[in-house]
Parts: C-alpha cells; sequence; structure tokens
C-alpha cells in the first residue's frame, strides 16, 4: 500500500533562486542544484507521480495568486486565446522537465 504523497514548499527564502520562464507548453522552472529550491525542484521531478502532485499545487498557487490580484485591483487584465490555453500548465526543469 503506498502512503500518499504530501506536497510540501522550500522555505520562502528559498523561492529567491527559482526562475520561472515562459516556454511553449507553460513554464520552465529552475534553480541552482545546489540550493534549497533546486533540491525541492529535483524531489518534485523524480517520478510521474510526484510531478503531478507538484503540477497540481503549483497550478493551485498560481490561480490563487490571481484571485488575489484581482480583487485587490478590482478588474481583471483580458486573456489572450494562446495565454488562455496555457492556463494550468507548468513544466519544471531542474535535471528533467515536468509536463
Amino acid at each position: 500500500m503506498n502512503a500518499a504523497i504530501e506536497f510540501w514548499w522550500p522555505s520562502s527564502n528559498a523561492l529567491n533562486d527559482l526562475v520561472v520562464e515562459e516556454a511553449e507548453s507553460g513554464f520552465t522552472l529552475s534553480a541552482p542544484n545546489d540550493t534549497e529550491c533546486g533540491e525541492w525542484l529535483a524531489h518534485w521531478n523524480q517520478s510521474k507521480e510526484h510531478q503531478k502532485i507538484f503540477n497540481e499545487a503549483f497550478t493551485d498557487v498560481l490561480g490563487d495568486y490571481i484571485k488575489i490580484l484581482e480583487t485587490e485591483n478590482g478588474k481583471t487584465e483580458a486573456i489572450s486565446n494562446e495565454q488562455s490555453n496555457h492556463r494550468g500548465e507548468t513544466e519544471e526543469n531542474c535535471a528533467g522537465v515536468l509536463p
């Protein structure tokens, strides 16, 4: 019986090492391998199951952040068709790619 994998985030300071780049199918995330953030990305890239959990958690956080921005600004920015096609898609790149 497999125990459920619980998602966790690195410390907030570790996220300073996170590099996010737009890619054709979403985003590429990277960080130097010898950093806490790099180790965090490598952990979540170790298996398809880990990648799926990461994708869901990362997408949820981005969605929550967008909702906060919308509330603070009182309006939303129009999203182009191309951008809306990529909503919810993320990739991780730290010695691998998260589809």
